[in-house]
């Protein structure tokens, strides 16, 4: 894994060269970022929402582009001589069981975003009624909450 603090891959390649990598680090760390951003906040239905909306774009794009990829290393070895570090597994056969692992992710990354798209669905339907939730009878006292 290349770190965007390191810029270079494990090939010594200028990450800053090959924007598909450097795209896809920066959208690995604005998820994780998410992660502790949620984490830490106040339980929202509103961002519930928007999030799941996020995901499901995400979910859609991490399909797409495992399908970019199967497709891409199903014909890796045509154009250029391949080995298998191994030197005990054929190439061509590890790149196609890489392949099939990317055609596998895509079908999963379809099956969460429909699990996804019905969160987002049934969390749209939900809101808060201040007028119940947060009631307060007003006393000689001042305001006292209103409890269930």
């Amino acid at each position: 894994m290349t770190t965007m603090s390191s810029h270079y891959d494990n090939d010594g390649q200028d990450v800053d060269d090959r924007p598909a990598v450097r795209q896809a680090e920066a959208g690995a760390q604005a998820w994780r970022a998410v992660v502790h951003a949620q984490g830490t906040a106040d339980p929202e239905h509103t961002d519930f929402y928007a999030i799941a909306a996020e995901l499901v774009d995400t979910l859609a794009a991490v399909a797409a582009l495992a399908e970019v990829l199967a497709r891409q290393v199903e014909h890796y070895g045509d154009d250029r001589p391949v080995y298998d570090d191994s030197r005990v597994v054929d190439p061509y056969e590890r790149l196609y069981a890489a392949a099939a692992d990317m055609h596998e992710l895509a079908v999963r990354a379809r099956e969460a975003d429909r699990v996804v798209n019905a969160f987002w669905s049934r969390i749209s339907h939900i809101g808060v009624n201040y007028s119940t939730e947060h009631a307060a009878e007003v006393t000689g006292d001042g305001p006292v909450a209103v409890t269930r």
